[in-house]
């Protein structure tokens, strides 16, 4: 918790509220990824400690908020599960976490998945578009199991709630209006975001810069990482860019071009 105008602060409890998630909001120490909202945890940065791993774009359900188009199923995306979630605060609070949906889970909340990272993702199996075993429930490319009801993927400048609904690969990002869209990238293939650019998570930035935001909110920019000790080259974080597994921090494998801690399956 850190006061306005203040570059430092003090550790603080976390919010309550109705959600299936508890304590593992992004960042967080873990054991395992049933502890985490993302339901993902995997070594930070050049760390090594395992950590729940922010998911991209919109917050999934658990997670910490500012307002409520920070979460994953706001109204106004007109993607499935619109409206159905809220960011709940307490009276006077700045930050609050995104509730249980209202209905169905919508695009890009977590869901129930089997053999990933994990062995299981407890999660419900209840994504709009399709429930049960349907196919809905997939791994993004981070390696989150989200919902995903598109029957196609968005193109470049179009409303998204995760990179995972994009085409090409590009990152979900904020517009200067803070909407969530999917990045138009100088050329083809897949892209990242350079220094000053808006993301929603490090994955989102180019290697050697990580996304710099406030707490629980959805957009940031990505900023310039302290150099290393020996001047040399920065690893890639998880989620960001690479071309082989020597490029990323603590023994993450790079997979289809991504520092990411388990294949897809």
């Amino acid at each position: 918790m850190v006061a306005a105008g203040a570059t430092v602060g003090t550790c603080a409890a976390l919010n309550t509220g109705a959600t299936y998630c508890q304590d593992g909001v992004d960042g967080t120490v873990c054991e395992g990824c049933n502890s985490c909202c993302s339901r993902l945890c995997t070594p930070y940065g050049p760390s090594g400690v395992l950590v729940c791993q922010p998911a991209s774009g919109c917050h999934v359900n658990g997670d910490l908020c500012r307002e409520d188009s920070d979460c994953c199923g706001a109204a106004g995306t007109g993607l499935p599960g619109d409206g159905q979630v809220t960011c709940q605060k307490e009276a006077g609070k700045a930050l609050g976490i995104c509730r249980n949906p209202t209905g169905c889970n919508p695009q890009s909340n977590v869901c129930h998945y089997q053999d990933y990272a994990c062995s299981i993702s407890s999660a419900r199996n209840d994504c709009c578009g399709a429930t049960g075993n349907s196919g809905v429930c997939q791994l993004d490319t981070l390696g989150v199991p989200r919902c995903n009801g598109l029957t196609a993927c968005v193109p470049a400048g179009g409303i998204c709630s995760s990179a995972m609904d994009c085409c090409d690969g590009v990152p979900c990002v904020p517009d200067p209006s803070g909407v969530l869209r999917c990045m138009v990238p100088p050329d083809a293939g897949k892209v990242c975001v350079p220094p000053g650019g808006a993301c929603t998570i490090d994955g989102d930035c180019c290697v050697g810069t990580t996304c710099i935001k406030e707490v629980g909110a959805a957009q940031g920019i990505c900023g310039n990482v302290t150099p290393p000790p020996d001047a040399g080259v920065p690893c890639a974080e998880y989620g960001q860019l690479c071309t082989t597994d020597t490029d990323c921090c603590n023994q993450v494998s790079c997979y289809n071009g991504i520092c990411q801690w388990a294949v897809p399956q």
